[in-house]
């Protein structure tokens, strides 16, 4: 489950009569979460099935402080 509001990413695993709009292995920003209804809506896109997605985990903290400070 996610926080409510919070922005997150998916990355879509199934663009079936939507390669027009969807990229298989894309990664998307998710704006809104409708558990209820079963749908994602996409930063710039609409709404788009839930099961059409897996949830990519934002890299952590300490990962992005250390790639940030190394040359």
């Amino acid at each position: 489950m996610v926080e409510t509001g919070k922005i997150f990413r998916v990355r879509c695993v199934d663009n079936t009569l939507q390669r027009d709009t969807l990229s298989l292995g894309h990664v998307y920003d998710v704006t809104q979460d409708n558990e209820r209804d079963g749908y994602y809506e996409l930063s710039g896109l609409g709404r788009f099935s839930r099961s059409r997605f897996e949830v990519v985990e934002a890299p952590n903290a300490a990962d992005v402080r250390g790639k940030s400070g190394s040359r």
